[in-house]
């Protein structure tokens, strides 16, 4: 399941795994990159883990996971979060738009128009009257008349 605290950019990723190995492994860590460029490894780790840096879980299974005795490299850590837990998708966010105020209004006016055209054409033509049961079927006069006799013997 996908939860916006699971994720974080890979700087912060790379910070956390850090910090939690300085504090496994002590005064052994600080001395193990003694004589590394700090932005040097950090470029390296990043490259090397990838997405891995952008997902806790999948951190948090790869430190679990690390030898007690010494630190990791860069490619040792990343096969450790390659096996950790898969980064799931994002969902999509499907935002639909809103009419405006003014679109609203121009839709009822252009409704209004129609059923106005509509009732001015129908009043010009000379349409069947239809009555509608009881089960509101559309039925004319002579239809209605013979329903309602046979309602009278009792079959409907």
């Amino acid at each position: 399941m996908w939860k916006a605290e699971d994720f974080c950019d890979p700087d912060t990723g790379f910070d956390y795994v850090f910090t939690k190995m300085n504090a496994i492994y002590g005064a052994m860590f600080a001395n193990h990159w003694r004589d590394v460029d700090p932005m040097m490894s950090r470029q390296v780790w990043k490259d090397a883990c990838d997405r891995g840096l952008t997902y806790r879980p999948k951190m948090d299974y790869a430190l679990r996971y690390i030898d007690p005795e010494r630190p990791p490299s860069a490619l040792a850590f990343a096969k450790l979060l390659n096996e950790g837990p898969v980064i799931p998708d994002k969902p999509n966010t499907q935002i639909e738009r809103q009419k405006t105020q003014a679109e609203l209004a121009e839709d009822k006016r252009r409704g209004d128009l129609a059923r106005a055209q509509l009732r001015e054409m129908l009043a010009g033509m000379r349409m069947p009257k239809f009555n509608l049961t009881q089960t509101n079927v559309g039925i004319g006069d002579r239809g209605m008349q013979a329903y309602e006799e046979a309602k009278k013997r009792g079959r409907t």
